[in-house]
């Protein structure tokens, strides 16, 4: 699994680094052990579905909403019940948490 990228747009832009924070990294791991306990092949789908939609965050960074108080931004998932908060900066998109809808960011 690669939680680390960076790289050029065909359009010539150049897209923001992703990066994982240890936490978030942690999260997804927690997600993989869990769902794979009763259908392997249904956690890496899950786990490889949070990836790539963090993945488009690098050209679309804008994706999720703001929360508001200087919290991190939040990409709600549609296909399964997860929400990805990221930070940006100027030249990168931070994952910050990877947490299940029922769930409340700290």
């Amino acid at each position: 699994m690669r939680l680390r990228s960076s790289g050029v747009d065909v359009a010539g832009k150049r897209p923001k680094h992703l990066e994982w924070s240890v936490r978030a990294a942690h999260d997804i791991l927690t997600i993989d052990l869990y769902l794979s306990v009763e259908n392997p092949n249904a956690a890496r789908d899950v786990v490889e579905y949070i990836v790539r939609r963090a993945e488009q965050l690098r050209r679309f960074p804008f994706l999720g909403r703001p929360t508001g108080g200087g919290r991190p931004r939040k990409l709600v998932l549609a296909r399964y019940p997860y929400n990805i908060h990221y930070r940006l900066t100027a030249s990168r998109v931070r994952i910050v948490r990877v947490l299940h809808q029922a769930r409340r960011l700290p």
